[in-house]
């Protein structure tokens, strides 16, 4: 392959011109290829280009288009295009292609010079890319491109801002700005000095719209000035938010000013840069004074424990990070001044560069001061000032935890004064309250420093002694005695002596539950009662006394599960008439109570009963089992039996139980006069006023009465008759030997005629043989009662065999 001209100065001149050239044949292959061609190509030499089709080159050139530009070439060349190049490893790029008819050894060649235009394809493709965004932003952004004459006629308006005017584009095109705004002195007055060659910007309202104005003067060739082009910004808007931020500058500066936490803004170095009032006062400092001032110095907060003032704004603004302070105290104050502080970093949210903080100081002294009082008050009996039972149990259960050093151990002493009640009787709650500060002003003196005293509730006071040896706890107990004993309490004239039992209880060890102990200290104070007051008791396990004791107050507990659980039961055993043409006729039923265990076993009265009169639960247990009756009674309506239901005489002294008694009554539908309420003997003349007035109420309401365990006091004949009972219930002590011995046959027969002249019915309970029931029908008792007759059922099943006799 050869170049034309075949001369080898041309053949140079092709091989090395900077520009690619190919040479091609009529048929439209390459026959020649310079040096750049091939690097064009991407080809090592030009053999990889001989040969090769125009269209295997030029992506857009077809076989028709080359065959008619070979065959006619004359018509179709020279020729100047822009197309697509492939290269041979498949790549491609933009090319602008010149071409041109050679003759050559009677033929006709095509010369063809080609040149990458990649670079040019790409900035046409940034510069239209730029003018689509200056288009965007013109028809959007608040602005308006102009330009004016030297006559002042407009001759470019473009741009949203024109919208904000009414216009659109190029609706102010050949106007005169100077006829347009004439009655608008600064658009002409601003126009003159653009046309006398100032450039400068101005801002004024315009139709409605505040506008800024960029002025700028054109020339010719001359120099001489040939008009005006501007830029108008439409900053409207941009005025109404910055009228709406300066407005919430002022409300966030009002409210700074006003709030009660002060607040203190630094600078990146930690110097004030703002203070509101409330820092000023807190800090007790003067604005003026403490600008640019170093913010830790003038504030100088003291965290617990420490002595030196905390650096608030300097660890933040070191950190970059909010930090909380919630106790402090300021070195300023001469009194006690607490404050939380609360310091955030301010800027660098995205880059980190802080560029100051913010501390805000909440004044909790009013706060702290409540508190300890809060504190106190939990802690504290409000009579007395002496720890209350809740803070005296927790350093109990504390001392507890921690076993006594060198087996000496904890003593806990239970005290409880003797004779209080008649004070507060006698003279009332402000005489019995006078005592107990008096008394917790005395006690105090005779403990030490590391022992608790607590008033427990009522008249009851506890002592934890630490590490006290048992003969020194004896000795300070009776140190106390001695003090409340030679305590001469006078109120309004009238003089009282006071004393205190004491029940002591040594720990030695931290193994002792609480409540056990608790529970063995009332013991041990209970026993001190018991064995002559004024006196010390000091627990000992398998004392018997306590033992007693002890189990009484766990009957509590069960008793009081037992009323949470409805384990009382109703039993009843039957009362029979005596009289002869009657037969055995059933007249009504007793109840009698019986406590089933958490394993369903029945247990009698007699084993709780004692502990619950003591504890004085038996109020609990009678609305119980009133409410059980009355319930049975409800699902087993015959009227032809009535019940007794027994009342203790702790009911009898509590006002309320009338209006329950009513209430029940009335909510289940029950006749008054299917029940009988039985009061013993001893309850009816212990609770002789309220006995009265309970009686005469209830019989009011159609109830009846009968006066149980009779004879049994052999002090009641004279109250008998102020009684108004239906039956009198001879105690079964001597019911039971009636046959044996005459002068309990001559009681039961004294009573019963007592009973007789009184109108009353009598009952002889206690009935265990017959030989006993016909000595009671020869003396003319009217019912009988006892397990001759029956022995005690539950009441349901007692109900449930009437209805199915019947």
């Amino acid at each position: 392959m050869s170049p034309p001209p075949d001369s080898q100065r041309y053949r140079n001149l092709f091989e090395q011109a900077p520009e690619a050239h190919l040479v091609l044949d009529r048929a439209g292959h390459v026959v020649a290829a310079n040096q750049a061609a091939c690097r064009l190509f991407h080809c090592a030499d030009a053999g990889e280009l001989d040969g090769r089709s125009i269209t295997a080159l030029d992506m857009e050139a077809s076989p028709d288009d080359v065959r008619r530009v070979h065959e006619n070439p004359a018509h179709y060349l020279p020729a100047r295009f822009e197309t697509r190049m492939r290269r041979p490893d498949g790549s491609h790029f933009p090319a602008e292609v010149r071409t041109r008819a050679v003759e050559h050894d009677d033929d006709i060649e095509v010369f063809t010079t080609l040149r990458d235009i990649t670079g040019q394809r790409i900035s046409e493709q940034t510069l239209h890319d730029l003018e689509s965004q200056l288009e965007v932003t013109v028809a959007n952004a608040p602005l308006i491109l102009f330009s004016l004459d030297a006559d002042g006629y407009i001759t470019l308006s473009e741009g949203a801002g024109l919208y904000g005017l009414g216009l659109n584009n190029h609706d102010l095109v050949g106007v005169n700005a100077f006829e347009r705004w004439a009655d608008h002195p600064q658009v002409p007055q601003d126009l003159r000095r653009a046309l006398a060659g100032e450039h400068f910007a101005s801002e004024f309202d315009l139709d409605g719209r505040r506008l800024n104005i960029s002025w700028t003067p054109t020339a010719d060739p001359d120099g001489v000035i040939s008009g005006v082009i501007g830029v108008a910004y439409d900053l409207t808007d941009l005025r109404v938010t910055e009228r709406h931020l300066e407005a919430e500058r002022d409300r966030l500066s009002t409210t700074l000013e006003s709030l009660a936490d002060g607040v203190i803004t630094t600078d990146a170095d930690g110097r004030i840069q703002y203070i509101n009032p409330a820092a000023e006062a807190l800090l007790d400092v003067d604005r003026a004074n403490v600008l640019d001032a170093d913010a830790d110095r003038t504030i100088g907060l003291l965290e617990p424990g420490q002595d030196s003032a905390t650096p608030l704004a300097a660890r933040c603004l070191r950190w970059g990070r909010p930090l909380e302070y919630p106790e402090g105290r300021l070195e300023i104050c001469a009194g006690p001044c607490h404050v939380r502080a609360t310091v955030s970093p301010l800027g660098g949210a995205t880059d980190g560069d802080v560029t100051g903080a913010v501390i805000v100081l909440q004044d909790m002294t009013a706060l702290s001061d409540m508190t300890s009082r809060l504190n106190h008050q939990a802690t504290h009996d409000d009579l007395t000032e002496l720890f209350n039972r809740r803070e005296f149990e927790r350093r109990v259960e504390s001392a507890l935890s921690i076993p006594g050093r060198h087996r000496t151990p904890h003593v806990l002493c239970y005290m409880d004064l003797d004779q209080f009640k008649i004070v507060n009787d006698t003279c009332g709650h402000l005489a019995g309250d006078a005592l107990l500060q008096r008394l917790a002003e005395l006690l105090p003196r005779h403990i030490r420093e590391s022992d608790t005293l607590a008033r427990l509730g009522g008249d009851e006071f506890g002592l934890l002694l630490n590490h006290c040896p048992v003969e020194r706890a004896q000795e300070i107990a009776e140190e106390i005695i001695d003090t409340v004993r030679d305590l001469r309490f006078e109120w309004e004239g009238r003089r009282f002596d006071i004393g205190v039992s004491i029940g002591l209880v040594p720990v030695y060890g931290a193994q002792k539950d609480l409540n056990i102990l608790l529970s063995q200290a009332d013991s041990a104070c209970y026993a001190a009662k018991e064995t002559g007051r004024n006196t010390v008791y000091l627990w000992r396990e398998g004392d018997d006394r306590l033992r007693q004791r002890h189990g009484e107050m766990e009957w509590v507990g069960r008793i009081r599960d037992a009323l949470e659980q409805a384990r009382f039961v109703p039993f009843a055993q039957p009362i029979q008439r005596l009289d002869p043409a009657a037969g055995h006729s059933l007249d009504h039923f007793e109840v009698l109570v019986r406590l089933q265990d958490e394993q369903g076993e029945l247990i009698a009265p007699g084993a709780f009963i004692p502990a619950a009169e003591r504890y004085h639960l038996m109020p609990e247990i009678d609305r119980h089992v009133i409410e059980a009756v009355l319930i049975e009674l409800t699902t087993h309506p015959d009227d032809s039996i009535p019940v007794a239901i027994n009342l203790s005489g702790q009911s009898l002294a509590q006002p309320e139980m009338l209006d329950f008694i009513a209430d029940r009554l009335s909510h289940h539908g029950i006749a008054p006069r299917r029940v009988t309420f039985e009061i013993t003997e001893t309850a009816a003349i212990s609770n002789h006023d309220q006995a009265i007035s309970l009686i005469r109420a209830l019989r009011y309401l159609g109830c009846h009465f009968s006066l149980d365990d009779f004879g049994s006091g052999l002090s009641s004949f004279g109250y008998l008759k102020k009684l108004s009972v239906d039956f009198l219930k001879i105690d079964g002590s001597f019911v039971r030997g009636i046959a044996q011995d005459p002068v309990d046959a001559a009681m039961v027969t004294a009573i019963h005629r007592v009973g007789r002249v009184l109108g009353l019915h009598t009952i002889a309970e206690g009935v265990e043989d017959a030989e006993g029931m016909e000595r009671l029908r020869a003396i003319g008792l009217d019912y009988v009662q006892g397990y001759h007759i029956a022995r005690p059922r539950p009441l349901r099943d007692c109900l449930q065999d009437l209805r199915t006799s019947s």
